[in-house]
């Protein structure tokens, strides 16, 4: 079932629980949606429980896909969410998407000596469809990926196991590296943060990848700064109301002054564009 079919294409789809999964404090949502039309790694999706309270969808980055088997990983922080991950296998939830712009791989991965992916919390969600897509890339010639994923906590960090299994199963196909996690509770190490595990394995020519809170972005920029010949690429996190561009609710100012929604020009953005050169 679908509605609101868009001269683009884009409609509003009736999906079918397919698997909920603890991991954590966070959940592993995946939904079977008929005629999901494939997203981009990066792109997103604007997700409402059928039975939600709520009267706007929330947006969640398509983490994977396997034809129309989409999944997705959501933190529990408010009501809209929190109904989500409380689904049961075969309820309904109504899908949006895709939306917004992702991470262009191609452009990323040409010409990369290295290509490094940060994910902060529940920011570390579109990378085991950006290993997928990267398996592509590894056809041509061997790709080196660097996975560094920081947590705020022991229950944040069992969603690492996502990730280390999409690295794994590039791994087989010329891809090769490793996935290095923090946690900012481990008392071995305290105080260190994802952003320190960069700045200690970061190195010239590299090509960055990250999601996560605002604050980690900005950190991570001001280090990519001092690298040299390092190209970065952000996934920003936004407040959204529809996803589509239609309530200017995502808005944030680029560095030469012009405004962009996160909806619609993002949430990817070049890190010179939103954070300055």
């Amino acid at each position: 079932m679908a509605t609101g079919q868009s001269e683009s294409g884009l409609c509003r789809r009736l999906a079918s629980v397919v698997r909920v999964q603890r991991l954590g404090s966070l959940t592993w949502l995946v939904l079977f949606v008929p005629g999901w039309p494939g997203a981009k790694p990066g792109q997103f999706a604007m997700l409402q429980s059928e039975r939600s309270r709520c009267f706007l969808a929330r947006p969640f980055s398509v983490a994977d896909q396997l034809e129309e088997q989409v999944s997705f990983l959501i933190a529990p922080v408010g009501e809209a969410s929190r109904e989500l991950c409380g689904s049961r296998t075969g309820e309904k939830v109504w899908v949006l998407g895709p939306l917004g712009n992702g991470f262009d791989l191609e452009a990323v991965t040409k010409d990369a000596q290295r290509i490094v992916l940060i994910g902060g919390g529940v920011g570390i969600a579109p990378f085991p469809l950006v290993l997928r897509n990267m398996r592509g890339a590894a056809t041509e010639r061997p790709l080196e990926v660097l996975v560094l994923l920081g947590f705020r906590d022991l229950a944040q960090s069992q969603a690492a196991r996502l990730v280390r299994a999409a690295f794994d199963l590039s791994s087989r196909e010329r891809i090769k590296g490793q996935v290095l996690a923090v946690r900012e509770d481990d008392h071995r190490r305290r105080g260190v943060m994802v952003s320190d595990l960069a700045r200690a394995h970061m190195r010239p020519g590299d090509r960055l990848l990250a999601c996560g809170p605002l604050s980690m972005c900005r950190a991570l920029w001001e280090m990519c700064r001092s690298i040299r010949d390092v190209k970065a690429w952000f996934s920003l996190e936004s407040t959204m109301a529809c996803g589509v561009g239609a309530c200017h609710g995502c808005v944030i100012t680029r560095v030469d002054g012009s405004f962009a929604q996160v909806c619609r020009q993002g949430p990817v953005f070049r890190g010179e564009e939103v954070f300055g050169g």
